[in-house]
């Protein structure tokens, strides 16, 4: 049986100062704030990178309702049938490291927040609303959010749990 570590592939090399995170011999995503963008990887490969939002506040999720998403590794499961955004890719915020983290500031598990993943937007946020209140491309409550065409590919990319990698 192969065991899975997370170690930085060669594609860091290629983007530097970007630590990818690959699970030796299976799929990965990796998220970057910092670009904007969200990429699936097959071993050290890049297969598709889109443009993304991520949540309206800088630095990582620290608390429910705090409007940023979360920083760190993590596991991004299949999609689910949302009404709201048609397709939802739940990550397993908060992790175990997290609630750790939580509990040392005194917070419990619920205080943390929930339902964090990975989202189409549709036409959202409309050009009108950003220019009308100042709004940056970052909108999100804290997922990550991708165009209707590209949440099919995600969709079709994660058939099981894999490894995320989400850098500020």
């Amino acid at each position: 049986m192969m065991t899975r570590r997370i170690m930085l592939s060669g594609a860091a090399a290629a983007a530097p100062g970007v630590a990818v995170a690959q699970a030796i011999g299976c799929a990965h995503a990796y998220a970057c704030r910092n670009s904007n963008t969200l990429q699936l990887l097959d071993g050290d490969r890049v297969t598709h990178a889109f443009r993304a939002a991520f949540g309206r506040e800088t630095g990582a999720k620290r608390i429910r309702d705090d409007a940023r998403t979360p920083v760190g590794v993590y596991r991004l499961h299949p999609a689910r049938r949302s009404s709201r955004w048609k397709w939802f890719l739940p990550i397993d915020y908060p992790n175990a490291r997290d609630v750790a983290d939580g509990r040392s500031r005194g917070l419990t598990r619920m205080q943390l927040g929930d339902e964090i993943g990975i989202n189409a937007h549709g036409d959202w946020p409309p050009v009108d609303l950003i220019a009308g209140h100042g709004m940056g491309w970052n909108w999100t409550a804290g997922c990550i959010s991708v165009s209707d065409a590209e949440i099919e590919i995600v969709r079709a990319f994660v058939q099981v749990p894999i490894p995320l990698l989400i850098d500020p």
